[in-house]
């Protein structure tokens, strides 16, 4: 079983946090099926090491249904012991994130939009899970166009001479900040006109600034970033399967949590 990493982030503007997750165990239901989707999940959710959120489900098509099943020994027509109302969750789906180094981690990227919708319900706040790219040029590759930036600016040997950093203070009258976070938006500039040209710049200047994330667009619209800081990840767990050819949860989530610690 192979978990790769993502970015979370949280009304587009942060990292998911410990409390997000306490909150989302908290207020969040134990089945859900997302609005016009088919699948219907039981879910099952922890905190471990008051680190790690862990999220267990088990789930199905709750629409395709056939009034009669087949014997396997007989080989022949039997009625369908279950009812249309019952799902019999045949499949599983396992994710976790780490609240300390900001990663979340999945078996199945096919399970993306589920976890966004049920995160995003649940607490009533926009959680949109991005790629982690594995370079500059893969991120280039992937994208058509470039929205823009978001950074953190310190007030160190670089940030001390920004203008900034003193408007910002004289407005409140306080102490100069210590950090500011920007957004930069540009609209949508094509990768190969000039988009690109921006990236490099920030790649080139990425030391003198934190938490450096460029924010583009794919070929449907949709938004994908690459965070400087960020590496690509793929972590591979042998867990064992019973004889209903199911994997047990807490195993997963061992093997999983040994490789992460």
């Amino acid at each position: 079983m192979t978990f790769c990493n993502f970015l979370l982030r949280v009304d587009g503007v942060r990292e998911a946090s410990l409390e997000d997750f306490q909150a989302v165990i908290k207020k969040g239901n134990r089945t859900y099926r997302p609005e016009r989707h088919k699948y219907l999940y039981s879910i099952e959710m922890e905190i471990a090491d008051n680190r790690f959120f862990w999220m267990s489900c088990d789930y199905d098509d709750a629409v395709k249904f056939r009034d009669y099943v087949i014997n396997s020994e007989t080989g022949e027509r039997e009625p369908n012991p279950r009812s249309k109302e019952q799902i019999e969750p045949r499949q599983q789906f396992f994710a976790c994130y780490d609240c300390m180094e900001h990663y979340l981690y999945m078996n199945d990227l096919n399970r993306r939009t589920f976890l966004e919708r049920y995160l995003s319900y649940t607490l009533q706040k926009e959680f949109r899970i991005n790629n982690v790219y594995g370079s500059v040029d893969e991120f280039c590759d992937r994208i058509k166009a470039i929205r823009g930036f978001q950074y953190t600016q310190v007030d160190d040997m670089f940030g001390q001479g920004s203008d900034l950093f003193v408007q910002i203070g004289n407005i409140w009258g306080q102490d100069l900040p210590k950090k500011i976070q920007l957004k930069i938006a540009y609209g949508d500039v094509p990768i190969h006109k000039g988009g690109r040209q921006i990236v490099d710049l920030f790649s080139h200047h990425k030391e003198e600034f934190e938490n450096v994330i460029v924010i583009g667009c794919d070929d449907a619209g949709v938004e994908q970033t690459f965070d400087f800081s960020s590496l690509l990840k793929y972590i591979i767990v042998h867990p064992t399967k019973d004889e209903n050819e199911h994997f047990d949860s807490y195993e997963v989530r061992r093997l999983l949590l040994e490789k992460l610690r």
